[in-house]
């Protein structure tokens, strides 16, 4: 072989040696690219190989997990993180991908409870697929979503205890409707011993004037039940003016509370 093919040879190697490092470059440089992006998004993003076992976990995932480092987490499962019900949730799902090939989309999940407080994330899995279709493992993204969870739970809360109140005030007015009723009801009885005490009034009138100087002390007695007659006859002519004015509030309180319960969403 001449020297001039030796030449050509080496200059080839060369070259090939320098399109070997240009795209290790590259590649090394998309891979920071592609790694500075997912660390610095709010999102967790993780990957896990077909056998659930983490490959790879950016800054929020975790710090879900209350871990810095990704070597903490890497070749490992969610079993080695989290209490067993919330890990055998999260491998059902990942059977789904894994196993199936679907992806999921949006699935609400229980991450961890402490202290009384439940962290909540609002999931997407899709499956890596290879160009022959073979699954080689599942990309994984997680929103937490724990404050608006905490907030749907307090508006149930707060929508229950409006409700208790309302039937409340629902049994209150009810009995308020039966109010006036009841009051007029006692009005009547009223009237009417204030009519019989006028009867038995005249009548000891009539005796006294019979009777003479002997029915001095009938007269004493008629003039005083006369009074009393009469001032219960004022008191229920009050009491009728009352009720008046309570069957107007009331009737205006449920017009009002109807409407109300109308209107409302």
């Amino acid at each position: 072989m001449s020297n001039q093919s030796y030449q050509l040879e080496d200059l080839d190697l060369q070259s090939a040696q320098e399109r070997i490092r240009e795209l290790e470059e590259k590649l090394a440089w998309e891979r920071k690219l592609l790694r500075t992006i997912i660390d610095n998004l709010p999102t967790a993003i993780y990957a896990k190989d077909t056998e659930g076992r983490k490959i790879l976990a950016n800054r929020v995932d975790l710090e879900n997990q209350g871990l810095t480092d990704e070597s903490q987490v890497l070749g490992k499962t969610d079993f080695d993180f989290y209490p067993r019900h919330i890990a055998e949730q999260f491998f059902r799902d990942d059977s789904i991908v894994l196993k199936q090939g679907k992806a999921i989309i949006d699935r609400e999940e229980l991450m961890a409870e402490q202290n009384g407080r439940e962290r909540w994330l609002r999931t997407s899995k899709l499956p890596i697929i290879a160009e022959d279709g073979k699954i080689l493992g599942l990309v994984g993204f997680g929103q937490d979503i724990s404050l608006e969870k905490q907030l749907e739970k307090e508006n149930a809360e707060a929508a229950a205890r409006i409700k208790e109140q309302e039937e409340m005030v629902e049994e209150m007015i009810a009995d308020l409707e039966q109010i006036p009723e009841k009051i007029g009801q006692l009005v009547n009885s009223i009237t009417y011993i204030a009519r019989q005490t006028k009867m038995l009034s005249i009548n000891a009138t009539i005796e006294a004037a019979r009777l003479g100087d002997l029915g001095r002390g009938f007269e004493v007695v008629a003039e005083e039940v006369g009074q009393l007659s009469d001032r219960s006859s004022e008191a229920a002519t009050q009491v009728k003016e009352a009720i008046a004015e309570v069957e107007t509030l009331v009737g205006t309180i449920l017009e009002v509370w109807r409407t109300r319960t109308q209107v409302r969403p």
